[in-house]
């Protein structure tokens, strides 16, 4: 009984010691750096100075790219007034067995520039990422949309995520509005003097995952007189990836 005892004060004395600052559990944070890597003697590729975009150009096409981290993301879509976390590419909760707030996704930001040609088109549905030899399919923001394809479903993803709450209903038709405003939808060709941006959103990357790349397959250049392709590129975008976790910089405290 002395023994149970004991060990119970010692437990009691222990909490206190890391509630008061004595030993404080370290808190992670999840840090994921994506950066360009050129082709050698390729001057069709150049980064631009401004913003870090990988900008790929032929004869008055610019397609831009660039990835955007969780951090630019939450700054994007911040939260409600009432702090919900409506923002659909991250999240906000600390997974219990990695004890840190993982990605969501992949996300990069892409702009097309038509300068001269007549009508181009970016389908990104036909887009790839390609990481640790595995192929990951773009998502799509309608119930079908890419999947004949081999894409993903932003609306199947959030309607398996869907809770019973009214409240939960209600947080994911906010992150489906703000995902039909800003993510590159297909079918819509890009005529001379006009651009488009969007968001481009993969699977997350694994844990190992070093490098990546990122394919824009079957580029429309130009169509013929039935409307259908006549000629078409594929452009890639190679990415180095520097990831893992840190330790957050302790507020102190006493108990």
């Amino acid at each position: 009984m002395r023994a149970r005892y004991m060990a119970l004060i010692g437990l009691v004395a222990l909490g206190l010691v890391w509630s008061c600052g004595g030993l404080v559990p370290p808190q992670l944070a999840y840090d994921l750096h994506v950066m360009s890597i050129l082709p050698e003697g390729r001057g069709d590729y150049t980064i631009d100075p401004d913003d870090s975009s990988t900008v790929f150009s032929k004869e008055g096409l610019l397609i831009r790219v660039r990835h955007l981290s969780d951090a630019e993301l939450n700054e994007r879509f911040p939260p409600l007034y009432d702090g919900r976390h409506v923002n659909p590419y991250t999240r906000d909760d600390i997974d219990p067995e990695k004890g840190y707030i993982p990605p969501r996704f992949t996300v990069f930001e892409v702009e097309i520039i038509n300068k001269t040609y007549a009508k181009i088109e970016f389908d990104p549905a036909k887009a790839t990422m390609e990481s640790g030899g595995e192929t990951h399919r773009y998502y799509d923001p309608g119930r079908e949309g890419a999947v004949v394809l081999g894409g993903n479903s932003f609306t199947k993803y959030y309607k398996m995520e869907l809770g019973t709450s009214g409240n939960e209903r209600e947080i994911n038709l906010e992150r489906m509005g703000i995902i039909y405003k800003t993510v590159f939808h297909r079918h819509r060709p890009i005529f001379r003097d006009s651009s488009q941006k969007g968001m481009l959103v993969f699977d997350p990357l694994l844990p190992e995952n070093d490098e990546l790349l990122l394919t824009f397959h079957e580029f429309v250049l130009s169509f013929d007189a039935s409307g259908n392709p006549e000629e078409t590129i594929d452009v890639e975008f190679r990415f180095a990836v520097d990831q893992g976790t840190r330790e957050k910089a302790s507020a102190g405290g006493a108990g």
